[in-house]
């Protein structure tokens, strides 16, 4: 092929050409809706993505370090008992790490949640309808940190809770802490 039929074909690579005009824009309309559909939340850092749950405004799953691990521990009848969990990499996670450690008096909700009031309130992503049980959650409206330990397909009310963790192992200590009864939560070491 002539190199002047190729030119014409293939664009002036100093001179952009037709190919090149053509090229150029969708290029970079492709840039811009990939950025648009990013996973990423901007306040959860490089490392955060959306959670699988929808939008919940908390990013993904546990990070590899062992800094977002915690232990919860029942003191009560039995004595002393744990369960671990893992915090996500998100905002609200954090600030809720940030507390740590503190003791909170916590009641049953429904049969299916434990609840207790946080010191202060923490800085709120976007709220979810559903839950799983094992997931520990922030509802901002009271400042309630909540355990799920139970799935009865009920939904959330507006604004959602948001999903800051997982119970890892003792998921029963929570479950069975009965309807009154002081949580240590603190990072596990």
């Amino acid at each position: 092929m002539r190199a002047s039929r190729l030119r014409r074909l293939c664009g002036h690579v100093a001179g952009v050409g037709p190919v090149g005009a053509l090229v150029t824009p969708m290029l970079l309309v492709a840039g811009v809706v990939l950025a648009a559909c990013s996973n990423t939340d901007p306040a959860a850092g490089p490392t955060g993505g959306t959670s699988g749950t929808g939008s919940t405004g908390a990013t993904a799953g546990p990070a590899d370090s062992g800094t977002n691990r915690i232990r919860l521990r029942v003191v009560g009848a039995e004595g002393r008992r744990e369960a671990t969990a893992t915090l996500r990499d998100t905002t609200t996670a954090r600030d809720f790490a940030s507390l740590l450690p503190v003791t909170l008096r916590m009641h049953d909700l429904a049969g299916r949640e434990k609840v207790g009031a946080l010191p202060r309130a923490l800085t709120a992503g976007t709220g979810q309808r559903t839950y799983e049980a094992g997931e520990l959650g922030y509802w901002a409206p009271s400042n309630d940190v909540a355990i799920y330990y139970r799935d009865d397909g009920a939904r959330i009310p507006s604004p959602g809770i948001v999903i800051i963790g997982r119970i890892d192992s003792g998921p029963d200590v929570i479950a069975d802490a009965g309807g009154d009864f002081e949580l240590t939560i603190e990072p596990a070491r």
